[in-house]
């Protein structure tokens, strides 16, 4: 039996203090490469598709996005003014009340049991290094030949689970990601690995060595399990967003 809860995002887009003091939002008309910033007080995004700006409003990865296909497809420019002590998560409520006011956004959470990878702790206990105290959240990838490094400052595992898709390509994972390490604070950490096939690949390693790499190297691992995934699905948006 699905449970749905039903949010109320329109009042959300008032809360003091969870909207920008100025934003300019277009559709972007270049096709760059998708990238933003959040620094010297200003949030700045091009050509990010609409669905990775809903995925991270509602805290949920991408994949758990239900909704028209131009999510895929539109990437907007965001610049806005923040106050320059935001924390990462308000940032995100700011962003999500941005496309209710601009876009009309309404949405309600969903969740149902359905096959998941989980992750999990290994055997032998993690192998995660806490954040150091003067760490700024940061996420890098760089490639070398077939090796691809990523590395990530104050992540949460819940971050972790949201970078996946991003670092390997949005196919290679068959199901839902969920966070059931247990752990709850915020890391510093690289992780190297062979790029690959997709994980239910029954090959050979290399095709395995992001799976060998999350073990050895965080001292994590994915499992097949069933758990209720929540998802976040569109119940209306706007395509063109109000004038500035």
């Amino acid at each position: 039996m699905r449970l749905i809860l039903t949010i109320a995002a329109l009042f959300c887009s008032v809360t003091f203090g969870q909207t920008f003091e100025v934003a300019s939002v277009k559709k972007n008309t270049t096709g760059e490469r998708p990238s933003g910033d959040a620094k010297g007080g200003q949030f700045t995004m091009f050509n990010m598709p609409m669905k990775v700006l809903i995925a991270r409003g509602y805290g949920v990865t991408n994949d758990k996005v239900v909704g028209p296909d131009w999510l895929d497809t539109d990437g907007f420019d965001i610049v806005a003014k923040m106050p320059k002590d935001v924390t990462e998560q308000t940032l995100w409520v700011m962003v999500k009340n941005l496309l209710v006011e601009r876009f009309k956004l309404a949405a309600h959470h969903e969740a149902s049991p359905m096959p998941v990878y989980a992750l999990v702790v290994a055997k032998n206990g993690p192998k995660l290094q806490p954040a150091a105290a003067d760490s700024q959240t940061r996420d890098t990838c760089k490639a070398d030949g077939r090796e691809l490094t990523c590395k990530s400052q104050k992540s949460s595992m819940a971050d972790l689970v949201r970078n996946f898709p991003r670092w390997m390509s949005r196919n290679w994972f068959d199901m839902p990601i969920v966070d059931q390490t247990g752990l709850t604070g915020v890391y510093d950490f690289s992780l190297t690995w062979t790029m690959t096939r997709r994980i239910d690949d029954n090959v050979d390693p290399p095709a395995y060595s992001f799976l060998d790499a999350l073990q050895e190297q965080l001292g994590l691992k994915l499992e097949q399990r069933k758990a209720p995934v929540d998802r976040v699905v569109v119940d209306h948006m706007e395509r063109v967003p109000t004038e500035n």
